[in-house]
């Protein structure tokens, strides 16, 4: 596959469509918790705000200075995290960067769009972006559980 083509693979429709769903901010106040994460690679940030119950998220405020990848990634995020288990987030994230390294991942169905990520995986530099709301809910959790 040419540069230009695995290019828009990577930015195909689905992914500008998701991204554009978090432009604007929509912050939670009150929150539990607020987790700001960079990717030292590219220089995407994004910070969720969480308020969470008996493990789970109950809601989630967001504010993203990204790539169109980490865009789309928080979307996804925020569209399937809120009512899940903090477990279930963790497990999604991990098995999302092992897509990213080259292995088959399958997710659960109400995570199941994070599959427009596999153009990502000839863009090693773009990984740290994708995931930086799974390494912010990471972060949440752990903090959130002490």
């Amino acid at each position: 596959m040419t540069e230009d083509r695995a290019l828009a693979a990577l930015y195909e429709e689905r992914v500008r469509n998701w991204a554009r769903r978090v432009r604007d901010d929509v912050r939670l106040v009150p929150a539990d918790l607020s987790v700001t994460r960079t990717s030292p690679l590219c220089g995407s940030m994004l910070t969720l705000d969480v308020r969470s119950e008996n493990g789970r998220v109950v809601a989630l405020g967001h504010r993203a200075r990204a790539c169109t990848l980490g865009m789309a990634s928080t979307a996804i995020v925020v569209a399937a995290a809120v009512g899940a288990r903090f477990a279930e987030i963790v497990e999604v994230g991990e098995a999302l960067a092992a897509l990213l390294a080259g292995t088959d991942a399958r997710f659960p169905p109400a995570w199941r769009e994070l599959d427009i990520f596999v153009a990502a995986r000839a863009f090693p530099s773009r990984r740290g972006s994708i995931l930086l709301p799974f390494e912010a809910l990471a972060e949440a959790a752990a903090q959130l559980t002490r």
